[in-house]
């Protein structure tokens, strides 16, 4: 597929013949979506200060050569409305240019006709589908200009530019992306994946574009220019597609092509419009420049992502801020352009400090503080391994912001479990604590187990005898529902829901056999069910108060001496 930009004009000084194939619907666009179009094309007049050479580009047409005529395979309800434009403005045109830009239905035979002739119509056409659609869009158009006759003449140069009789000239007019798929192209296939979403016509793609362009080299260097961008092009998207490195600056967002999250940097495009950020670039002067000339350029931009991303702590401060959601990417870019390294450390520091309080987290309360308790557990494990400067390990940001592997807090001792509802699901969890039972040999568990038995020997087991020993087995491990921070911990919800509200030791035990298969566990998650943060280690199956006291220490010393570094 071979892609270029054409402008209106080039379809009025060439035999440009559209055929619109059976497989698609007819013109079906309404008033509104022609307004938009008018809207566009006089806002884009009116911008403030074009450059030489600016145009408006709309978005994608795809078309396929047949013999004289381009069967138009997508684009045609913006084509068609152009013509219905153009037709207005007839008055303007020498008659062998217009007669040269024709459109024809193949669902309409008459259709070709119907257009030559819709400047003669005054009413709505209601003698099929496709006539009405078009002759209402038509009258709106002379309804539009109507309206706001001092709009017509520069109306008209802006989309056509007519008077232009060489394409060297330099113009501010209306342009079109043109795809133009091969002859050997299957072009039903390739409506399909248009309509469903996979054809990859993507800022980033249109942009390559603009750069290899020919005409944006001299003479000379123009072959040795087009290698090294083209490579260099390569280089910088191998290097986003290293899910390590993108998610650690993109949380939710992806890209058909990541190079394109460096142009979004650049332009700072805020628009729901799909090409926005193709459209900034269609209207620099020196694209060359930009991608390694400029003060701010692609390939500073790129060196920059990179850097951040080698950087052990610039990796982790800027890692917890996306993650968060605190700043986003643009944010903290602005913010580095500016400083030093050094300055630019406190900066994210400054930011990180703004959202995490460390006064009465011990009051934070699950449900009601879940947002607030994950980011101090996510904090607490990067200051964990930030605080130690000899350690080499790095939090995996592409782990935590997997969005097929949702992050959740986890109780490090059960909760009472009211989703038990099978006999099956009760036995599974009596037999399980069964098992950490048989591990105490005390009188005290002796007769749990007893109990246990007589319950699993039932074919009915009633909810209010089965909660009831539930809850008398959860004390024994520990307190029943604490819902404060020293009783929680980060898991993925697919971990988290394996463990089943579990007593201590059986949580404990799963984490380790997880770990132990190279599943991803936070350091911190892993520390806490080992008991690593716990003073006393008399009882491994046992979380009580004390555990809970010297966890919560632990989280606040550590972040306590993460934030005093970020005061140095």
């Amino acid at each position: 597929m071979s892609d270029n930009i054409k402008s209106i004009h080039q379809f009025l000084n060439s035999d440009t013949e559209f055929f619109i194939p059976s497989f698609q619907r007819g013109y079906r666009w309404d008033e509104e979506q022609v307004d938009d179009l008018l809207n566009d094309i006089w806002d884009f007049f009116n911008t403030p200060h074009k450059q030489d050479g600016e145009f408006y580009c709309l978005q994608p047409i795809i078309v396929k050569k047949d013999a004289e005529k381009y069967r138009l395979i997508d684009g045609q309800q913006r084509i068609t409305t152009i013509y219905l434009l153009l037709s207005y403005f007839k008055l303007y045109m020498e008659e062998s240019e217009y007669e040269k830009f024709t459109i024809e239905y193949d669902t309409r035979v008459d259709s070709k006709k119907f257009l030559e002739k819709i400047r003669d119509i005054d009413s709505i056409d209601e003698s099929n589908v496709d006539y009405y659609y078009m002759s209402r869009a038509y009258l709106y158009i002379k309804k539009y200009f109507k309206n706001n006759p001092s709009r017509k003449m520069n109306f008209f140069n802006t989309l056509t530019d007519i008077n232009i009789k060489d394409e060297k000239d330099i113009a501010n007019n209306i342009r079109v992306i043109w795809y133009e798929i091969s002859s050997d192209e299957d072009e039903i296939e390739v409506f399909t994946r248009i309509n469903s979403g996979k054809i990859p016509l993507t800022n980033a793609e249109l942009i390559k574009a603009l750069f290899l362009n020919s005409k944006n080299f001299s003479t000379t260097k123009k072959d040795l220019q087009q290698i090294e961008i083209s490579k260099e092009w390569d280089e910088i998207e191998y290097t986003l597609q290293n899910n390590e490195l993108w998610s650690f600056i993109s949380k939710e967002q992806d890209f058909p092509t990541r190079i394109e999250i460096i142009f979004e940097l650049l332009a700072d495009k805020k628009s729901d419009d799909k090409y926005a950020t193709y459209r900034y670039f269609t209207k620099q002067k020196n694209l060359i420049d930009i991608w390694s000339k400029n003060d701010e350029n692609i390939k500073k931009i790129y060196l920059s992502l990179k850097y951040w991303f080698e950087d052990r702590k610039l990796y982790h401060l800027i890692g917890f801020l996306i993650s968060t959601e605190i700043k986003s990417l643009k944010e903290i870019y602005d913010d580095f352009k500016d400083k030093t390294k050094t300055e630019f450390v406190k900066s994210l520091y400054k930011d990180i400090k703004k959202l995490i309080d460390l006064e009465n987290i011990e009051e934070l309360e699950y449900g009601k503080d879940s947002a607030k308790i994950t980011n101090i557990l996510l904090l607490f494990n990067i200051a964990t391994i930030l605080n130690n400067q000899d350690s080499y390990i790095r939090f995996s940001f592409d782990k935590f912001n997997d969005k097929e592997n949702r992050w959740s807090l986890e109780h490090i001792h059960a909760q009472q479990d009211k989703g038990l509802q099978s006999v099956e699901a009760k036995k599974v969890w009596l037999e399980e604590s069964k098992k950490q039972i048989q591990q105490i040999h005390s009188s005290e568990s002796y007769e749990f187990l007893e109990n246990i038995e007589l319950l699993l020997e039932k074919e009915k087991i009633e909810s209010e005898e089965f909660e009831k020993l539930q809850n008398q087995i959860i004390s024994l491990f520990g307190e029943l529902d604490i819902h404060t921070i020293d009783n929680l911990a980060l898991l993925t919800v697919g971990v988290n829901s394996s463990l089943s509200n579990s007593v201590f030791p059986i949580k404990r035990q799963i984490l380790k056999t997880k770990d132990t298969n190279g599943e991803f566990i936070p350091i911190c998650t892993k520390n806490v069910f080992l008991k690593y943060y716990s003073e006393y280690i008399e009882n491994l199956y046992y979380w009580g108060k004390k555990d809970r006291e010297n966890y919560l220490s632990e989280i606040k010393a550590v972040l306590e001496k993460f934030m005093e570094i970020g005061d140095e």
